[in-house]
């Protein structure tokens, strides 16, 4: 009689083989799609993590926001590109043109940053967080600005009689307020909307001094005092009875389309006080929008004064000039 042969060890590849023979074949076919269907549920995970909420899903931060924001609190969204969603869903209350289009963050004492994809608002980095919320895809935070600026008078919410007026230096001609003009806007490439409200002068649609929006180097919008420099002389705004801090301080610029060209001639600003000048900013092509700020010296904290600004050009074609400024 034969001895029984010793049973020799399997190795894993055989009884892979060995199990594979006895597993019925939609068995091995579940077990070949559990890591593709694990790879897949990652990919749709990170797909979906990634994206930039639609439109309907802005709405689900108005109630929290409603609840996080204070009276002149700023609601910042990051990314800025973002920006136009958020306003459609939340509505002008909750970010009104003033604030979206502010000239910069420094007057605000407090922010609500609305945070997706993981990004932060730059222009917020001095703020210090105060408190923090999570929304599904979205991340709230209010910050507290360490040191606001108190702003005394800001001059572009008073381009209205009778606390402005605007004339044209040479020939001398006084330019026409007329709170019902037609709304004029340029379209894709073209100039910036001129209100209904503006101030009308000789030579021209273009030639005219309103509260606009401009898009600036960044395409961010830019709330404004639209005032294009006439062939000569200057286009001087008025304003009567401001009561004044120690600096006159503002930011200057042109419709980016038109100044991204760099062609055109350089425009000046110049701001006088009773009659004196206290400074002049020059903007030349390519500088965006730039700040300029002027002591008053002997005229800081008057408890009125006339403030002009006056704007003037060597050569006035395709000059889209627009500024605005405060007293602080």
């Amino acid at each position: 009689m034969t001895a029984a042969q010793p049973h020799e060890p399997t190795s894993p590849a055989e009884s892979a083989a060995r199990a594979r023979g006895r597993l019925p074949r939609w068995g091995l076919l579940v077990l070949l799609g559990l890591p593709a269907l694990g790879l897949s549920e990652l990919a749709a995970h990170l797909y979906f993590s990634g994206r930039t909420p639609d439109f309907d899903a802005w709405r689900e931060v108005k109630a929290p926001l409603e609840a996080m924001k204070r009276p002149g609190d700023l609601v910042i969204v990051a990314p800025a590109w973002a920006d136009p969603a958020a306003r459609r869903a939340l509505g002008d209350e909750l970010m009104p043109l003033r604030d979206a289009a502010r000239p910069d963050e420094t007057r605000y004492a407090a922010a609500v940053e609305i945070s997706v994809l993981g990004e932060r608002a730059e222009e917020l980095a001095g703020f210090r967080e105060e408190a923090r919320q999570e929304h599904g895809r979205f991340v709230l935070r209010r910050l507290v600005n360490p040191s606001p600026a108190r702003v005394v008078y800001d001059f572009v919410d008073h381009v209205v009689p009778p606390s402005a007026d605007v004339r044209l230096s040479e020939p001398h001609a006084a330019c026409r307020w007329n709170p019902h003009a037609r709304i004029a806007a340029g379209g894709l490439g073209g100039h910036p909307t001129f209100p209904a409200e503006r101030f009308e002068c000789p030579g021209g649609v273009f030639f005219n001094v309103g509260v606009t929006v401009i898009a600036d180097e960044e395409f961010r919008p830019r709330r404004c005092i639209w005032s294009h420099p006439p062939r000569t002389g200057e286009i001087v705004t008025r304003f009567r009875d401001v009561p004044l801090g120690a600096v006159i301080r503002g930011h200057a610029g042109m419709y980016w389309i038109i100044e991204r060209e760099l062609t055109g001639a350089p425009v000046t600003l110049s701001v006088r006080v009773n009659g004196e000048t206290v400074g002049e900013a020059t903007h030349v092509d390519g500088d965006g929008w730039a700040p300029f700020e002027f002591p008053l010296a002997g005229h800081a904290g008057a408890a009125k004064a006339e403030v002009e600004f006056a704007v003037r050009t060597a050569d006035y074609t395709h000059r889209h000039y627009c500024f605005e400024a405060d007293t602080r």
